[in-house]
């Protein structure tokens, strides 16, 4: 049973916003992970989270729509279930146990559904299991860990005892504090300190650019790409730290936060700039002891006096920074709003660097049986650049998480060096005056730094948006919009602008809009007219204009999904918005772009096999093979889409499919005595042999005992149904069902998740105007580059592709491995991937004339929280350009390779199918569209889950084997950071001794690259 809704806090308000703006992103996880010195009780860490939970109602709270606004509902506490994998005999069980964490801590949470706390325990692992406890930031904030993990080591240790937990009584709740900052939003006090805080940020313009940074806006909160530079203040500086505090009779806080200043001011050249600091928000003592999510983002207004000393500077900070805290009550989200309105501007980030300081007590740890928990990265970045400032018991930790799209790793690397140094010196003097600070090496050059910012001008009062004399009158959808735009823009009383008033250009934020009213706008469109249209795709072009475009598409794509002739709206005869039915088996679906060509393909003969999904497991150990084989069956049979059926409408030219198929039904069979041949060929046929989409199961498989402490699991999908994610899925779901079925339980496992769901709850799926922006482009960033390359080929292509593969591989030199992974990992901020295609167009323009190339490579294609527990093809083949005409140096090309690959990200929903079209219309059936290569790469070596203590297995190589390209190179680095590249090949166009030399030559521009990135590529330097 729920609780009656309650309004959002602002900070929630923040944090709900942005995730409806990009839904399921990773920003806001906080990944917790932490080891344990005994072995995890499982079953004790369940009733201790649930207790945790009971007593902490963040945490078991779910945030969805209530008449248009977001509201929170605090739910009946629920078992939590923690997931648990065995590493027994796993080789280096520590680093798959840390590389899954990290992926774990990664994947998305649902707020409208919650639950937002999840756990996974590693258990077998040495030196003690290992925990993660992912929570959603919406629940959560750096005060709340000490309380969070304080409570649960009582409850587990509690629970260990045989005993439930009591804790004291918590004096208020966080949803009673929500219901009291709202109260006060309308009190005189606040809004007149809000419109005194208005008038001070006016003076000086918003934001901060250093030195390096990439041009251009910034992308949206939630979809910053980002990594993070940590280091360590030497003991030596860090101990002087709190003594020069006390002397200059100031806070720690007021310290670091003046040496921040002055490395921003070095960097950017100003004297007087805005930086966003994090406050804790909890103003009564009431809510010290509460799990949730209280903090504010503060503008703190920076006056840096190169001729004062650094002990004026921190008594100008320990001002300021008093001076600030007074309007911390001020939400973030109304400051900018309102400065926004007052610049008249479009709605922009008052500042772009942030800074924290982490200084909070330390958790307990269950009277030391846990480590303390570390928060590991997402990969993802809240700002330009923040600054996490942070006491632990080694030491003070300087971590620099940037936006890797406007900075590179250098300039991460030189600001917290920068840190350390101005610390060290201002410990030691600190009356020298900042000016004679020694130069933070890499310290940017008075030349390199970027011009100032003018102060840009104030609006103009009255209805400044309105359109001008003589301007064409609204079209009839800008109208509509119109209207949206005045009914959330005007307040209680009827005040704001009217829609007659209201040009096509005019700004949502500009005119005093904040994310809340933007989300209550949308969800009126969706109560008025019944049409959907999500945030973000309302943020790039937030006008009456781009609004009511964005309305035109929905109204289009609801008119085509309900089959209404166009024009005739979306709604029901009653008026209400059209309701979606739910997903039936034998209900028709549209194909995605990528099976709509995975069928096309398939009418091929060639090309058939090629696009299966074939995974033989062979398990070491005693199995129990009916056990399996009823597991299988269990998880064959779940799936929708392993299920499907296609056919072609012909009237509508497209393909649809069904879900009303059989399911499969797994064989059981006995090898003992079989020849490896014999063997062999029944493999090949399990594996291989080709699918009648339109009547047949697209899975098979089947158990076959070796012996017996040898057993094989086959499994083979079709590719139009599933991808490498469905089959990890697949396989760990298998592994849960048998160990349920051995242990005579009923198997807990997700509710399965039918592909159209998700399809139709992808907010990048669809060829809507956003999609088409993207494909342009994409298109215009492609363009010119061709659209073949120059393979070493032994023997000639011929008229129909062949897929029958070789495999090849070459492992590069430790010391190379390690020199490349510091160049261009640490160094560059280039991943493995990118680095693998950087090393792969060398080498084939060393052996050729061509120097631009286009390689072809996988996108998970997962946006939609939805996705991530169901089994579907939702991968597309991104296109990646790897550009080598002038003669670029390593280090310029491998920044060429990260920027190329950032704009085929960005642009992932355009299908292959449009690219090819306009890059490559002549195309024919001897190749692949496009490219002749794909690439991809991975970090760990893939292992299948183990079906329990006793039988862990590995995947077993195919033979024979197929491939859909000419050329396929994997790269892969493992857990002892090895990197291995495996090239599968066409053996019908190259011999085995020629993709070797192509390895050898791969391998050669690694060596010339670790070794020198100042090099021009093009040379080959390596013997």
């Amino acid at each position: 049973m729920t609780r009656p809704a309650l309004p959002l806090s602002f900070a929630q308000e923040r944090m709900w916003f942005v995730d409806a703006a990009a839904p399921g992103n990773p920003t806001y996880n906080v990944p917790l992970f932490f080891r344990s010195r005994d072995r995890i009780d499982v079953l004790a860490l369940s009733r201790a989270l649930g207790a945790v939970v009971l007593r902490h109602e963040p945490l078991r709270t779910v945030f969805r729509l209530d008449g248009g606004r977001p509201a929170q509902n605090v739910l009946d506490p629920l078992p939590i279930a923690v997931e648990t994998v065995d590493l027994g005999g796993v080789p280096d069980a520590e680093s798959v146990a840390r590389e899954a964490a990290l992926a774990r801590g990664r994947a998305p949470f649902d707020l409208a559904e919650g639950p937002l706390l999840r756990c996974t325990v590693w258990q077998a692992v040495p030196g003690g299991d290992a925990v993660l406890l992912t929570v959603h930031h919406i629940a959560v904030d750096g005060w709340s860990l000490a309380p969070l993990f304080d409570d649960l080591a009582l409850a587990y240790t509690a629970e260990l005892a045989g005993a439930p937990a009591t804790f004291p009584e918590l004096p208020t709740t966080y949803a009673e504090f929500a219901v009291r900052e709202r109260s006060a939003e309308a009190e005189p006090e606040l809004r007149r300190a809000t419109g005194t805080r208005v008038a001070e940020l006016l003076e000086l313009p918003p934001g901060l650019a250093l030195a390096g940074r990439a041009p251009g806006a910034a992308s949206p909160e939630g979809t910053r790409p980002g990594r993070q530079y940590t280091r360590t203040v030497p003991r030596s500086v860090h101990a002087h730290v709190a003594d020069l505090a006390r002397s200059l009779r100031v806070t720690p806080y007021v310290v670091l936060g003046a040496a921040v200043q002055t490395v921003l001011h070095r960097w950017s050249g100003r004297s007087d700039f805005l930086l966003g600091t994090m406050t804790a928000n909890r103003l009564h003592p009431d809510l010290e002891e509460l799990v949730g999510f209280f903090v504010n983002t503060v503008p703190l207004r920076c006056r840096v006096d190169a001729a004062g000393s650094f002990a004026d500077l921190c008594a100008a900070a320990r001002r300021e920074a008093f001076r600030s805290l007074t309007h911390q009550r001020i939400p973030y989200d109304r400051l900018t709003a309102a400065v926004t309105r007052a610049r008249g501007a479009g709605q922009r980030a008052l500042v772009d660097i942030g800074f924290v300081y982490q200084n909070t007590s330390a958790p307990r740890t269950a009277g030391g049986r846990w480590s303390a928990p570390a928060v590991l990265p997402t990969g993802t970045a809240k700002f330009d650049l923040l600054l996490i400032l942070e006491e632990t018991p080694d030491g003070l930790s300087v971590t620099v998480e940037y936006d890797t799209d406007r900075y590179p790793p250098e300039t991460a690397a030189a600001v917290a060096d920068g840190l350390a140094d101005v610390l060290a010196h201002a410990v030691k003097d600190p009356t020298v005056p900042l000016a004679e600070l020694p130069a933070l090496p890499g310290e940017p050059a008075p030349g390199a730094l970027p011009p100032l910012p003018e102060l840009p001008p104030l609006a103009a009062p009255g209805p400044a948006a309105g359109p001008a004399a003589g301007a064409p009158a609204l079209t009839a959808p800008q109208a509509r919009a119109a209207e949206l735009f005045a009914a959330a823009l005007s307040d209680r009383a009827g005040a704001g602008p009217a829609a007659a008033e209201l040009a096509p250009g005019a700004d949502f934020f500009a005119l005093g809009g904040h994310s809340l009213l933007a989300v209550t706008m949308l969800a009126e469109a969706k109560r008025r007219h019944g049409l959907t249209v999500s945030p973000r795709d309302f943020l790039p072009d937030p006008t009456v204009a781009g609004l009511a475009a964005l309305l035109a598409a929905a109204e289009a794509d609801a008119e085509a999904r309900a089959g209404n002739p166009p024009g005739t709206g979306a709604a029901g005869p009653d008026g209400a918005p059209a309701v979606a039915a739910p997903v039936a088996d034998d209900e028709s679906h549209p194909a995605s772009p990528v099976q709509q060509r995975f069928w096309f393909l398939d009418r091929l003969p060639s090309l058939r096999s090629a696009y299966l999904i074939p995974t033989v497991v062979e398990y070491a150990g005693p199995v129990d093979r009916d056990a399996l084989r009823a597991a299988v069956d269990l998880v064959l049979a779940r799936h929708p889409a392993l299920r499907s059926l296609f056919h072609l409408d012909r009237r509508k030219r497209q393909v649809h499919y069904t879900t009303a198929g059989t399911p499969a039904v797994c064989g059981l069979g006995d090898a003992a005595d079989w020849s490896a041949a014999r063997l062999r060929g029944h493999l090949s046929g399990l594996c291989w042999t080709p699918v009648d989409l339109a009547r047949e199961s697209p899975a098979r498989a089947e158990v076959i005992g070796l012996g017996a402490e040898r057993t094989l699991l086959v499994l083979v999908v079709h590719h139009i149904i599933a991808d490498g994610w469905s089959r990890d899925l697949l396989l760990a779901e298998i592994a849960t069902s048998y160990r349920a079925l051995r242990a005579g339980d009923e198997p807990e496992l997700p509710v399965p998740v039918h592909p159209a769901t998700v399809a139709a709850a992808d907010p990048g799926a669809g060829a809507d105007a956003s999609g088409a922006r993207a494909a342009a482009v994409l298109l215009e960033h492609l363009r010119g580059a061709p659209n073949d390359i120059a393979l070493p080929h032994d023997w000639p292509r011929g008229e129909l592709q062949t897929t029958d593969a070789g495999l090849c591989a070459v492992r590069l030199d430790p010391g190379v491995a390690a020199r490349l992974r510091a160049v261009t990992t640490d160094e560059l901020g280039c991943t493995l991937f990118m680095t693998a295609a950087a090393l792969l167009a060398v080498a084939l323009a060393r052996g050729s004339g061509q120097r631009d190339f286009l390689f072809a490579f996988p996108w998970a294609g997962r946006e939609a929280a939805a996705s991530t527990e169901a089994v579907g093809m939702f991968v597309n083949t991104l296109v990646l350009r790897v550009d080598l005409r002038d003669d670029p140096t390593w280090r310029e090309l491998l920044a060429r390779v990260r920027d190329s690959s950032t704009v085929s990200y960005r642009h992932a929903q355009v299908p292959l199918d449009t690219l090819a079209a306009e890059l490559h219309p002549d195309r024919d059936l001897s190749r692949p569209s496009l490219t002749p290569v794909y690439l991809s790469a991975q970090t760990g070596v893939p292992a299948p889950p183990p079906l329990d203590g006793a039988a862990t297995g590995h995947y077993r190589p195919l033979d024979p084997l197929y491939l859909k390209y000419e050329l396929e190179l994997v790269a892969t680095e493992n857990a002892d950071h090895e990197v291995e590249l495996a090239a599968s090949y066409a053996t019908d166009l190259f011999a085995a001794s020629t993709v070797g030399d192509l390895l050898a030559e791969v391998a050669a521009a690694a060596g010339d690259l670790a070794a020198d990135p100042a090099s021009h590529p093009l040379i080959r330097r390596t013997p």
